[in-house]
């Protein structure tokens, strides 16, 4: 039920943002896709377990060399992509953003258990990634976006952005957890982030509902194609790097989904963050989610390994 809870309720906004966009609208412009941002890293923070770092040198390596082709390589791997299928400006813009955010918050994870891979492994190092990424997103995004000639990112800006609207409520989440006795895995905290991330792609979409209806349908498969050559060729990256590390097979797993894979609410905070109308890059955002998910679903159960082969 929670695994379907994100899809199902994007779908959902998609729908209502497309039939009644106007109250979508209203509260945007009220700017509380911001506050949603905030909620999301609180809870995220609040239900992390820093103290649960492994303590072998081959997690470090693949950490180091995983992060720099999750936070360096894939963004010039979007702008690539981007620019050989000549996507248009604000469709370019999602799809850069997503290849620059850091992994995802949960569905790594969960691709790693069903894998029997190592999901400790995939957990430390997407919290570990998504703090760096607060600091190299701004700098990659304003680099990759000025060769891409069409947009101008202020790097600075961005950068004090994102440290007030995920990193301070992260850690403050974090701290939060020491005098609260409130369970992490409280039903409602389980599911408010994906609420969360649904309600501001739902106003997103309401403010540039005008967008979409003019969108063809040529245009959403150049978006599929850029979607599937950027979270393949991260793959193979990643596989690659745990072949040349000796990984054993659970922690070549963990590195496969985790640095492959890319995070909805840290590039919608970044885009909220940019103050531009954002409607088609939230809709390239949001496919690139559904495609990524739905590929993973169909290729973790294929890549499943036997107890005999992982001890962790």
């Amino acid at each position: 039920m929670k695994s379907l809870y994100l899809p199902v309720g994007l779908i959902i906004s998609f729908i209502i943002a497309w039939i009644l966009p106007e109250p979508g609208s209203l509260l945007k412009e009220l700017g509380l896709i911001p506050w949603m941002v905030v909620i999301i890293f609180l809870i995220n923070g609040y239900q992390t377990n820093l103290s649960e770092l492994p303590k072998d040198r081959s997690f470090l390596y693949a950490l180091i060399i995983g992060g720099f082709i999750s936070l360096i390589v894939s963004p010039f791997i979007g702008l690539g992509v981007s620019e050989l299928l000549a996507l248009p400006a604000g469709i370019a813009l999602g799809i850069i953003v997503k290849s620059t955010v850091p992994p995802t918050l949960s569905t790594c994870i969960v691709m790693t258990q069903i894998t029997n891979g190592y999901p400790l492994w995939a957990l430390v190092m997407t919290v570990i990634l998504n703090i760096v990424g607060v600091f190299t997103i701004p700098f990659m995004l304003g680099l990759t976006m000025e060769s891409a000639g069409n947009i101008t990112i202020e790097p600075l800006p961005l950068l004090k952005t994102l440290v007030l609207l995920v990193l301070v409520p992260f850690m403050v989440g974090v701290l939060a957890k020491r005098v609260s006795t409130v369970d992490p895995k409280n039903l409602i905290l389980q599911y408010l982030p994906s609420t969360c991330v649904i309600t501001t792609v739902w106003m997103a979409l309401s403010d540039s509902n005008e967008l979409f209806q003019n969108l063809e349908i040529s245009t959403l498969l150049k978006i599929a194609v850029a979607i599937l050559l950027i979270h393949f060729s991260l793959m193979i990256l990643s596989y690659l790097t745990s072949i040349g590390l000796k990984l054993d097979p659970g922690a070549r797993l963990a590195m496969l989904f985790t640095i492959s894979q890319k995070t909805l609410p840290v590039a919608i905070s970044v885009l909220a963050a940019l103050n531009m109308p954002i409607g088609e890059a939230i809709l390239a955002c949001v496919l690139f989610h559904f495609l990524m998910l739905f590929t993973d679903s169909m290729i973790a159960p294929k890549l499943k390994i036997s107890g005999e082969e992982t001890s962790a």
